[in-house]
């Protein structure tokens, strides 16, 4: 009985020591977001960016990590759900702001207000109780600003496209389209998951181009998987405006729902 209860106690050490460890990890979220806001500041946009996509393979990670060793029972004290917030509004939100209103990516005049615009927006977003269906897709556009942003660092486009790009991105934030979480979405996980990793590899490589020209056929490749990921999230989320009202369109009952999972990602 004793050897039993000396392994249960092991094993609840070991499991407690790993949910900490997991927290931990996630906390690594907001040094990037220093790093980030530094970069920012001294100029270096790409060097922004790929403490964002470090920040962002974290928060892709994380929350799997979370639900498998099942932390809220292990570190009651520690609200994991409250922590990754904190770590995903500032870097899916609050850096983008800081990077629009400052690069010139915008038409000038509209610079500031169209990033505190996005900011209360995506503030409200963040307090609601539920953001996603059954299927954890999230329903308007899930407040994604660092993804819409680092098209804008690769795509190059003028500040008039610019800005008529941020400004649909915020209509479509009312528009009850669904956009699939690439991580927790059951519904083709297979394929979104192996999209999401292309997606990673493709905007890495564009990214780095910036700054270090890479062969036409490297930079065609990562261009060319860059729009073939790009369509197929695109469709997806198009595809549900036709869905009907059934199940799979039901949002989540009640705030429990959400409370309890407690690394669901949070960018909307």
């Amino acid at each position: 009985m004793n050897i039993k209860k000396q392994m249960l106690i092991h094993k609840t050490a070991m499991l407690t020591l790993a949910a900490i460890v997991v927290h931990m990890l996630t906390s690594l979220g907001i040094v990037c977001s220093l790093l980030a806001i530094l970069s920012v500041l001294d100029g270096n946009l790409n060097l922004s960016f790929l403490w964002l996509g470090i920040a962002l393979f974290i928060d892709a990670i994380d929350g799997s990590l979370a639900r498998k060793i099942g932390v809220s029972r292990f570190t009651p004290n520690i609200n994991g759900l409250m922590m990754d917030s904190i770590v995903d509004f500032t870097n899916y939100i609050l850096i983008p702001c800081l990077i629009l209103s400052t690069v010139g990516f915008l038409i000038s005049s509209l610079e500031v207000f169209l990033s505190a615009l996005i900011l209360v927006i995506s503030l409200f977003s963040y307090s609601r109780i539920s953001v996603s269906d059954v299927d954890f897709r999230y329903v308007g556009f899930p407040v994604a600003w660092n993804i819409v942003v680092v098209y804008l660092f690769i795509l190059e486009m003028g500040q008039l496209a610019n800005t008529l790009v941020i400004l649909t991105f915020i209509i479509l934030r009312f528009v009850p389209l669904k956009y699939v979480h690439p991580f927790r979405t059951k519904r083709l996980r297979m394929q979104t998951l192996a999209m999401t990793g292309l997606w990673f590899v493709s905007t890495g490589i564009l990214c780095l181009n910036k700054t270090h020209t890479l062969g036409a056929h490297a930079f065609l490749f990562a261009s060319s998987v860059l729009a073939v990921t790009t369509l197929y999230f695109c469709c997806l989320t198009l595809a549900s405006g036709f869905e009907g009202r059934g199940a799979v369109g039901q949002q989540l009952p009640k705030p429990k729902a959400i409370t309890n999972q407690t690394k669901q990602a949070s960018c909307s």
